[in-house]
């Protein structure tokens, strides 16, 4: 492979995990810092609950595949510029686009599990209240902890656009 065909496919992947980081970030800010709060005003559990449920299994079908593929690019990008100071840039940028899945599970998992439990009590007839904090605060809270899942996004595009300006061929 040519030098000139190397930096055209270190190019078409860099554009690629950039994009779909910034789409990740900017989807996942604008719902944690936007969404969330226009929600939580909602006067209704079942509604609310609702919402919920639907901005959860969108996120489910898109954020992995995006996060997989920013990440995959990064990677092959490291590899691209084996020696090059600008690998370990690349690197990082894959490891935090890939992070927020791990993240997800860990800091997500208890308020993804409550709130699809008193989404399910809502549907069997089931007293949503009985566990404590209400539904309005479960949803603030998953939301700010979502926000962190942006800012990973956001700083895996930020690594990988600082390793293609200072790369060298």
């Amino acid at each position: 492979m040519s030098s000139f065909d190397h930096y055209a496919l270190l190019k078409n992947l860099f554009v690629l995990g950039t994009t779909t980081s910034a789409v990740g970030a900017g989807g996942l800010l604008f719902t944690s810092y936007l969404h969330i709060p226009a929600y939580v005003k909602n006067t209704s559990d079942d509604s609310l609950l609702t919402q919920w449920q639907t901005m959860g299994a969108l996120g489910k079908v898109a954020l992995p595949p995006l996060a997989l593929i920013a990440a995959g690019a990064n990677f092959v990008n490291s590899y691209l510029t084996h020696g090059q100071p600008q690998q370990y840039r690349f690197i990082a940028a894959g490891a935090l686009s890939l992070a927020i899945l791990p993240y997800t599970f860990v800091a997500l998992g208890s308020t993804n599990g409550e709130l699809t439990a008193r989404a399910a009590n809502k549907e069997s007839g089931g007293d949503p209240a009985a566990r404590g904090q209400d539904v309005r605060s479960l949803i603030s809270e998953w939301g700010n902890r979502s926000a962190v899942r942006g800012f990973l996004m956001l700083a895996s595009a930020i690594f990988s656009y600082d390793a293609m300006l200072h790369l060298t061929f």
